[in-house]
């Protein structure tokens, strides 16, 4: 009986600690996930939004005037008391002084100013940190003039660096008040300079540029034009739109700027429906750095419109300024290659230039009668297209990433008027990743 008993008692302890062993394993198990399970548990969502776009002020004598993606586009002005975005009654919106900030969209919008014997246009921006221009004058006929927008909620500091055809000019720092924007004439920073290339550099606020070219003498007006900015220097430039020049009354110049601490060698190849071919003096001509330069573009002739591409050892920016004789001026500048654009012409009828090497551009747009066509441009070194005299309400251009095409466009008037608009989005989508954490494993 007794070691019945014994044996007994024996038993139990042995399942007595089995099962607090068994407890003890599982405590250990649970306390290691509690830790363990947060870090594993957090993961991101991504969300994707196109920034608000900033179209320039009235600058200058003229009218401004800007292309909304769509009627009921929330539009709202800066240097206004109000924050508040309201939707536009059409396409297009009047700019009678103040910017104006587009609300967040997939569609591109551009600024048209008509003044006195000139017409510019100019492709309204998110904004880039880093700008550079290539154009205007600080010369005796200039009311060239920087406009400097801070859509932000804080004042914003901006530093501005200009380069003459002698030398770097000092750095100035700006600073901009929230909300508001801020007027800077080119004679002011470079008195008395007629070739001028800014550097832009935002830093701190949200802050969007715009460069533009007016030309006076005495009473008389000799054009303006927008200078749209363009991106850090590159070693290969491509400028598709350069106005046709078999009548003798345009004339082209190339203004270029090595940056860079080392002179360039470059070599310009100009590309038109006559065939491509490269300038006399421009198969590897070096260009001095850290000034300005102005190549007239002699005997540059041609039955179409033209597109030059520019390559260099070194890092440059670029432009092409086209003067008619006794009329208006139009900046060129490069452009990115064509991905998806998707603009409202509201009525006009633009001239498009495509170039590259393999040229496969999608065209789909709505006539003045809302009649929805399509067509594709295809082609070699160069390609045009245009929807006719009747003029267009929207339309998209879609092009291969893979096989790059660079595009711009041409608007012209009954008076003589002309102006370039690079064929670019004003905003690219933006990313961001909202950390999420599963609350459930949080466990201490």
């Amino acid at each position: 009986m007794i070691s019945r008993l014994r044996n007994f008692i024996h038993n139990s302890s042995n399942q007595i600690d089995e099962r607090i062993l068994a407890i003890t394993a599982i405590l250990l198990v649970a306390l290691a996930i509690s830790y363990a399970a947060p870090a594993a548990q957090n993961f991101g969502k991504s969300q994707s939004a196109f920034p608000a776009t900033t179209c320039p002020a009235k600058l200058g004598d003229g009218t401004s005037t800007a292309f909304l993606p769509k009627s009921k586009t929330a539009v709202r002005h800066v240097a206004k008391k109000s924050l508040k975005f309201y939707n536009s009654q059409g396409s297009t919106e009047n700019i009678l002084s103040s910017a104006l900030l587009i609300d967040s969209n997939p569609g591109t919008s551009f600024a048209i100013n008509t003044s006195a014997n000139g017409l510019g246009s100019v492709i309204c921006d998110s904004g880039s940190p880093d700008q550079w221009f290539v154009g205007g004058s600080g010369g005796l006929t200039s009311k060239a003039q920087l406009d400097i927008i801070n859509s932000g909620l804080s004042p914003a500091v901006v530093e501005i660096t200009g380069y003459s055809s002698k030398t770097v000019i000092p750095k100035v720092t700006v600073t901009v008040k929230a909300n508001s924007d801020r007027t800077v004439f080119l004679d002011a920073l470079v008195p008395g300079e007629d070739s001028v290339v800014l550097h832009v550099v935002t830093r701190s606020g949200r802050v969007t540029s715009f460069l533009f070219d007016q030309r006076r003498k005495g009473l008389a007006a000799l054009g303006s034009d927008f200078v749209n900015s363009q991106a850090e220097p590159q070693r290969k430039l491509v400028i598709p739109t350069l106005m046709r020049s078999s009548n003798g009354n345009v004339s082209s110049t190339l203004r270029i700027l090595v940056p860079g601490n080392l002179d360039a060698n470059v070599k310009l190849t100009i590309n038109s429906g006559d065939g491509a071919f490269t300038p006399l003096g421009f198969d590897g001509r070096t260009v001095p750095h850290g000034k300005v330069l102005d190549i007239p573009l002699a005997d540059l002739t041609s039955t179409t419109p033209m597109s030059i591409i520019i390559d260099s050892d070194q890092p440059v920016v670029a432009s092409a300024l086209t003067r008619l004789t006794g009329g208006d001026f139009a900046w060129a500048t490069p452009v990115a290659p064509l991905n998806t654009v998707a603009l409202n012409f509201t009525g006009l009828s633009p001239q498009l230039v495509f170039t590259g090497t393999d040229i496969n551009v999608g065209i789909t747009w709505k006539n003045l009668n809302g009649k929805k066509l399509r067509t594709r441009v295809t082609g070699s070194d160069i390609a045009f297209w245009s929807p006719g005299k009747g003029g267009i309400k929207s339309v998209t251009f879609t092009a291969d990433v893979k096989k790059p095409v660079y595009a711009g466009v041409i608007l012209r008037t009954s008076s003589g008027r002309i102006a370039y608009l690079p064929l670019s989005a004003g905003a690219a989508l933006e990313k961001s990743t909202l950390p999420l954490v599963d609350v459930h494993t949080l466990s201490r």
